[in-house]
């Protein structure tokens, strides 16, 4: 369609300059066709899957050997699952950087980190269905942790195994929570993408009719640029389908679950590698849950955190270099995540025999907080406001 014809029917829809700029980062188109990916491949998986103790491993096994395309499936699943995650941080630091948390992006800003809730649910049940010796000690340690929790923390740990032990009341219950929890997820997503709609035409001080609204189409520059955004991920997406299916995963997840030997290194995926490293550098297990939960739960108050109204091109040097800094401790801390827990605590000093893996933790935890409860409040005393 020319961009006359374009025009003339009123598809137009203005967008802030950062998305045409750094369109890179503008990654929604690429994290819609991952969830339509994750979505059709887990139907089909699931159509195979046994969720019981003794057969849910033989029966992903049976997927990969016995059924036509089964193994180009349950690639697909499982590497889609690791680079919609790399697709999402990198929408979330775009959002981030150039501060779409503030008005009129608030609601947009609510519903994306609740999508992203969402995800990191679906995607830690998804990983516990595997039922291999990895996924397995992982769902066994996170779920131990719940109880830590007050009060509460008992009644939440039978909900979540159901038993003594992780089995196949367990399996159940997380199996039909990961099938059901993808479809909250579109229409999350569906409002979402109303939401950015309406953030960017509120942004650019323009009014639509009712019936434009209701088409939800964004501007013919912008659906360009995500075909070319899209096909590039999608080469990257075919990259390692193809030529290294099995790189992202570990290689003690391809031995069946076996509750009597304990993995030297029990550690999630590598999207959750930060957060459970927050959650273990702690020596009491309610603060390390609390430290976990708030370091995601800390993006519902950016708004208010974030006390600067400065525009971009105000924005201090020393505020985007300590925002870098803050996302390399955020590898640094996944890095940590995949390591054995060893060494005193930070008060103790990193020189210890034993190693310093639990020190540079707590430090680097710190540090990551620091960014949200010290810079943030103090970014309006270093840039101009407007």
């Amino acid at each position: 369609m020319s961009t006359k014809r374009a025009r003339a029917l009123g598809w137009r829809i203005p967008f802030p300059r950062s998305v045409a700029g750094l369109w890179i980062f503008a990654i929604g188109a690429i994290l819609l066709v991952m969830l339509g990916v994750q979505i059709l491949s887990g139907i089909i998986l699931a159509m195979f899957y046994v969720p019981t103790q003794e057969l849910a491993f033989d029966s992903i096994i049976h997927i990969m050997r016995a059924v036509n395309h089964g193994e180009l499936l349950r690639n697909m699943h499982a590497i889609g699952a690791s680079l919609f995650f790399f697709a999402c941080y990198l929408h979330i630091f775009r959002g981030m950087y150039y501060s779409v948390y503030r008005r009129p992006y608030v609601k947009m800003w609510f519903i994306s980190v609740t999508l992203y809730v969402l995800l990191m649910v679906v995607a830690f049940l998804g990983y516990s269905l595997v039922w291999g010796q990895k996924s397995y000690w992982a769902a066994t340690v996170i779920a131990s942790f719940a109880r830590a929790i007050p009060w509460a923390g008992d009644t939440l740990y039978a909900f979540l195994v159901g038993g003594y032990a992780p089995g196949t009341p367990m399996l159940g219950r997380f199996y039909v929570l990961h099938f059901l929890l993808p479809f909250v997820i579109v229409v999350a997503t569906l409002f979402h993408i109303r939401t950015v709609q309406s953030a960017f035409a509120q942004a650019m001080k323009k009014t639509f009719s009712e019936k434009s609204c209701r088409r939800l189409l964004f501007d013919y520059q912008i659906t360009d640029l995500d075909v070319i955004k899209t096909t590039l991920f999608l080469m990257l997406f075919a990259w390692f389908l193809f030529f290294a299916p099995h790189y992202l995963s570990s290689a003690d997840n391809f031995i069946p679950a076996d509750p009597t030997v304990t993995p030297a290194v029990v550690a999630p995926e590598w999207y959750f590698l930060p957060f459970f490293s927050i959650l273990r550098c702690f020596p009491n297990e309610l603060v390390g849950l609390t430290a976990m939960c708030g370091s995601v739960l800390v993006f519902y108050f950016l708004p208010w955190l974030d006390t600067s109204r400065a525009r971009f091109r105000h924005y201090s040097r020393l505020v985007k270099c300590g925002f870098w800094i803050w996302v390399l401790n955020a590898c640094f801390l996944g890095w940590l995540g995949s390591k054995a827990l060893v060494g005193p605590d930070l008060t103790d000093g990193f020189s210890n025999e034993e190693g310093w893996i639990r020190a540079a933790s707590q430090l680097s935890t710190l540090i990551y907080f620091a960014w949200f409860l010290l810079v943030l409040p103090c970014r309006r005393f270093l840039e101009k406001q407007e």
